[in-house]
């Protein structure tokens, strides 16, 4: 059953459009929106929540047209990466909130922080007061919040942004809970692909207020088709058509390839390796022109010709000496870029 269908949705902010966007979410799915800066992911987010209005498009929830209905009548939860707590308010106070506005009675209301606090083993932190507890504290009584509402739609923006590794940890465990419990459909926007590697059902890449790439996690993140997405998954390396013939007797079949339009063959620093001597079928001989000392090892610049790469190694070569690189076929993928006449 679908639980959420956009169509044709175009939302104009400023200088900035969203859209079009369409969508189709089927129900207790876990969707996780990636894509950089100023790309439009929150933006969609608050357009779906009804915080924006569009100039076109329709916003449909179970089949029902809520595009022009307010933001207390589509029963949407909404956790942001700021917490955004009621400071004067005890934990179980901030939690009860959504609650009297819906006009629930005391008892349904106590049942339902009691029920929402077991399942995220917030119990101990109700009396207490947001400056009192962590960041990932108060994002648990955020998410408590929206949660308890019993939304159709639950919107994450950035929920982890803030917080540490072991804490980030912990609120993916608990996400995947409640993705279990198939009890809501999630929406979540994140700068972190491992959010998407365990957690979403789908992932969908945004780009320029339009959504470029859209597929399963893993599919799409392994084989990206465009420049955008794969710069953003650090595929650093871009040799544009200009300059295949670098990678010539690599790709036997490239001149043969039916490509419309300009491509790139990109590919990531770590997937190609610096040897002091031919080291494999396809070498290319360069010169290390700079080098950076990383946390995953050595950073090299290396100049092939007129082309320069970034190239990972655990090895240690000297600045302005000769090198060759050898390159993985596998790992080399072969994108268009996404122009705005294209997305």
């Amino acid at each position: 059953m679908e639980a959420l269908t956009i169509q044709n949705l175009t939302v104009k902010l400023k200088n900035f459009v969203l859209g079009p966007i369409n969508l189709e979410l089927e129900e207790h799915g876990y969707y996780v929106i990636a894509g950089p800066n100023g790309s439009g992911k929150t933006t969609l987010l608050r357009s779906i929540l009804g915080f924006y209005r569009p100039l076109y498009g329709k916003i449909i929830l179970y089949g029902k047209d809520i595009t022009n209905l307010p933001i207390e009548k589509r029963k949407i939860g909404y956790v942001t990466q700021s917490y955004s707590l009621f400071n004067n308010m005890d934990a179980k106070s901030n939690i009860e909130y959504g609650l009297k506005l819906m006009k629930l009675n005391k008892s349904e209301r106590e049942k339902r922080i009691k029920d929402i606090s077991v399942m995220l083993n917030i119990e101990n932190l109700l009396n207490k007061k947001p400056k009192e507890l962590s960041g990932g504290q108060q994002q648990l009584i955020s998410i408590a919040r929206a949660l308890v509402i019993e939304p159709k739609i639950l919107l994450l923006d950035e929920p982890l942004s803030n917080l540490d590794p072991n804490v980030k940890k912990n609120l993916r465990n608990i996400l995947k809970k409640i993705t279990k419990l198939k009890t809501t459909t999630i929406i979540h926007v994140s700068h972190f692909i491992e959010d998407a590697f365990e957690l979403s059902t789908k992932l969908f890449f945004m780009y320029k207020g339009k959504i470029i790439e859209a597929g399963n996690p893993v599919e799409i993140i392994n084989n990206p088709k465009t420049l955008e997405f794969s710069e953003y998954l650090g595929y650093s390396n871009m040799i544009d058509t200009n300059s295949f013939g670098i990678l010539e007797n690599i790709f036997h079949d490239l001149k043969r390839l039916d490509y419309d339009g300009k491509v790139y063959a990109v590919f990531r620093p770590e997937d190609a390796k610096i040897c002091g001597n031919k080291c494999c079928d396809y070498n290319f001989e360069g010169k290390i022109i700079d080098i950076s000392l990383t946390s995953r090892g050595f950073l090299y610049i290396v100049k092939v010709n007129d082309k320069t790469f970034n190239i990972f190694s655990e090895d240690k070569f000297e600045e302005n000496s000769k090198v060759y690189l050898c390159f993985d076929a596998n790992k080399i993928k072969i994108v268009r870029s996404a122009n705005a006449n294209e997305i």
